[in-house]
């Protein structure tokens, strides 16, 4: 695990005043333990390690060979790297860094299919002057890249990759993307000339040639494993280290799981928790406590306060990278720093609610097919018309979701898809952009939504974008910034690919959701864990930021001149965004507010 950068010139030698210490700096927080650089004639490869797997100096990187005939460097973990290990003779180390170098220079591309983990690599060729890159199966490593007829270079994030490239300007694209869902998506980032490498693509790069091709697609297989043994396996494997391990455990169904299999491996498992002191609607501590109970975990709680938001928010907002709107990443920061004191890894739920239909959108999207509930939620939210929603109380909240849930109902399939992932609508962007409000990109996230039917194309899209441009770029760019790797059981791909060839019906029904779980899993849980009511992972946001912190958004964040000057937001939108979250009937206002500060605050410490 790590950050890693790079750059290839393509035509000459690299320029002497490349500030190589500067990209070190700006990875460090991804690899405090250790972190280097090797120059070629054209071309430097970076490295900031944390030390996981042998902790020794031989797993050091950037990676080579003794004659120097190639060199990698890699973000990441290969679980399965002991197996691979029989592949290869004459290893010099006991770690998985050089099991995958062996294996690039052995099998090329093809080596990567025998890989169970999660990676961003780039593997150097200076006889040949050859670069490939690649990305692992679902992007829970990150990569950004930047391409032109002079040079090619990538890194984990993007504020090294602007050192090594210089600055660029702003993705208006992008920034209508991001204003609808909170979270920027696919392969253009926030910023013209820097993109994403996607999940389960590949780069070949020669002094004259640049190729991108996809290396993974899921194949269509008929599922003959047992889905608990394969879940089983898949904690256990991750359960390796040369550090100590832990489980992030919220008390959901995800996560106790993982965390009830784990203890089955690992007697001396340690959990743990985030909640909310003074916030009991937020705060789930007590399904984390019951299952820590119930396994035999030592469990540990962490309760925040508003003081804790306040006091931590600003070094929040400078640690992101490109802008990132899911409040719910604030909760991940915190409960990596605090969890960082005790492990260095910790085994998450990440990626179960996407696989077997467990988001409260895919309920909704179940129950807009059956007319009767379509007239009953009409019927319902005319009558509490008048009402106040918001997203901090249970009443307010579950008028907040029928008013959704009746605006979901009067849609067509592939137009449900977009209403269900933004939190914006079109017009609330056009009205809050001061330019053109360019749907074009967006829209083109959801291409293969006209073949929608029966979640074939929301499986699609929460894998390939949900999944990756939102839960795991929290994942990952949260508790990297605190020096913790995050590891995914439900990702391992044996488990991905089984999801995604099982019927829906044993996935969601009308008697709940995630049911192969519940029918694999229910005798290792208390019964309370299975029957509770979803909640996600969020923060009291609007009551937070209109207290200690009204000043400082009306004043700082979102400043008025600030904003007019930029001449990319309309300040009487973001007002009238402001004004209606600091209302007694905010609905999803927070969320937008919550948006426009964090994309102030990017811009604010790009331009800086």
């Amino acid at each position: 695990m790590c950050g890693i950068a790079g750059i290839f010139y393509k035509k000459g030698p690299v320029p002497a005043d490349v500030p190589h210490q500067k990209v070190l700096q700006l990875l460090k927080h991804r690899g405090p333990d250790f972190q280097s650089f090797k120059a070629f004639d054209n071309c430097v490869l970076y490295h900031a390690r944390l030390e996981i797997i042998d902790t020794t100096e031989a797993s050091n990187q950037p990676f080579a060979d003794a004659e120097q005939k190639n060199a990698m460097v890699f973000n990441g973990e290969i679980f399965n790297y002991k197996a691979l290990q029989k592949n290869h003779s004459g290893l010099k180390t006991n770690g998985d860094v050089e099991v995958l170098f062996r294996q690039l220079k052995a099998f090329g591309k093809a080596g990567l299919k025998q890989l169970n983990g999660f990676f961003a690599f780039a593997f150097f060729d200076p006889q040949k002057n050859t670069l490939f890159v690649a990305r692992d199966r679902y992007g829970v490593k990150p990569l950004y890249y930047y391409n032109d007829d002079e040079k090619f270079a990538f890194a984990s994030e993007i504020k090294p990759l602007l050192q090594l490239v210089g600055k660029q300007t702003l993705n208006t694209n992008q920034l209508y993307s991001y204003f609808r869902l909170n979270y920027s998506a696919g392969k253009e980032s926030m910023l013209n000339n820097i993109y994403r490498l996607l999940p389960g693509e590949c780069i070949e790069l020669t002094a004259t040639d640049f190729k991108t091709d996809t290396w993974y697609q899921a194949p269509k297989l008929e599922n003959k494993t047992n889905f608990k043994d394969l879940l089983n396996d898949a904690v256990k494997i991750r359960l390796q280290a040369d550090v100590p391990v832990g489980t992030f455990l919220s008390g959901g169904i995800d996560s106790s799981i993982i965390s009830a299999l784990a203890k089955q491996h690992k007697p001396d498992l340690e959990t743990f928790s985030i909640g909310f002191e003074k916030e009991s609607y937020f705060d789930e501590t007590v399904y984390s406590e019951m299952v820590a109970k119930h396994i035999g975990s030592k469990h540990h709680v962490f309760k925040l306060r508003e003081d804790d938001f306040s006091e931590n928010i600003q070094a929040f907002l400078n640690a992101i990278d490109e802008p990132f709107a899911d409040s719910s990443a604030f909760n991940f920061y915190l409960l990596s720093k605090y969890t960082q004191q005790h492990v260095k890894v910790a085994l998450s739920g990440d990626g179960a609610d996407e696989l077997f239909k467990g988001y409260n959108k895919h309920k909704a999207l179940l129950l807009s097919e059956n007319t009767s509930n379509r007239l009953f939620a009409s019927v319902v939210s005319a009558f509490f018309k008048v009402g106040k929603s918001s997203r901090d109380g249970n009443f307010k909240n579950k008028l907040r979701q029928l008013n959704k849930f009746n605006t979901l109902a009067k849609l067509s399939g592939h137009e449900k898809q977009k209403f269900l992932a933004a939190i914006s609508t079109h017009n609330d962007v056009q009205s809050l952009l001061r330019g053109a409000a360019p749907q074009g990109y967006f829209d083109s996230l959801f291409a293969s939504s006209q073949s929608f039917k029966n979640f074939e194309f929301e499986n699609t899209f929460d894998i390939q974008t949900v999944l990756a441009d939102d839960m795991l770029v929290k994942a990952d760019r949260f508790s990297m910034q605190h020096g913790i790797e995050i590891r995914n059981p439900f990702l391992d791909y044996r488990i991905v690919e089984y999801a995604l060839n099982m019927p829906e019906a044993e996935k969601i029904s009308k008697e709940g959701q995630k049911l192969i779980l519940r029918k694999n899993f229910e005798d290792l849980l208390p019964a309370e864990i299975f029957t509770r009511r979803k909640k996600g992972f969020e923060l009291p946001l609007q009551k937070w930021l209109s207290n200690q912190l009204r000043s400082k958004v009306e004043t700082v964040w979102l400043n008025k001149e600030k904003i007019e000057a930029q001449g990319y937001l309309n300040y009487t939108q973001v007002k009238a965004i402001k004004d209606m979250a600091f209302s007694d009937n905010p609905g999803d206002s927070a969320a937008k507010l919550w948006a426009s500060i964090v994309f102030q605050a990017w811009l604010e410490n790009l331009e800086g």
